[in-house]
């Protein structure tokens, strides 16, 4: 038997028990604050809400039409055929809701920063190769070393962006 795709328990609520297809942001944010209660700031929904949709649609379960205010998002025949159940709140989850992640989030900052610091010196160790191409074998380890750091770099903010995304999913960030 096939292991079941656990989606957050607002899309499944959403999308499999109301049944939702042919949406557009907004009604799904207006579902989503009816669901969650009235007292959600609908700002924040309509953000949470098209994390979910944009991950859908990466994922081929939704497919979108239109442009603009006019975007409508369908449910794909690949969303059908999946075994979804919803995530459950566990006490894990709840536990770990109560740190304060806003040091991730300014360390997020920092390696952006730090990243196009770098991507900065690589263009100009390229620029300055080709204006003085007898520096070629001094400059290449220096741009090597750069683009070095900058996977670095790059790998550090996907990780903390891919981690922020999976919390802010979960519960609110501090």
């Amino acid at each position: 038997m096939r292991r079941p795709i656990k989606i957050s328990a607002e899309m499944y609520n959403l999308l499999i028990e109301r049944t939702l297809d042919g949406f557009s942001v907004i009604e799904l944010r207006d579902e989503f604050i009816v669901l969650k209660g009235s007292n959600m700031d609908s700002d924040e929904a309509r953000k949470k809400v098209y994390r979910q949709i944009l991950r859908f649609s990466k994922q081929g379960w939704l497919r979108c039409e239109g442009s603009g205010r006019q975007k409508r998002y369908f449910q794909t025949n690949i969303f059908k055929a999946l075994h979804v159940e919803p995530k459950s709140k566990n006490i894990d989850i709840e536990i770990t809701s109560n740190h304060n992640y806003s040091m991730l989030i300014s360390e997020l900052k920092q390696c952006k920063g730090d990243l196009e610091v770098v991507r900065g010196e690589i263009k100009e160790y390229q620029s300055l190769n080709r204006r003085f191409p007898e520096l070629d074998a001094k400059l290449t380890p220096l741009r090597e070393q750069a683009i070095d750091r900058s996977a670095h770099l790059l790998g550090k903010v996907n990780v903390l962006t891919r981690v922020l995304e999976t919390l802010s999913d979960d519960s609110p960030i501090c």
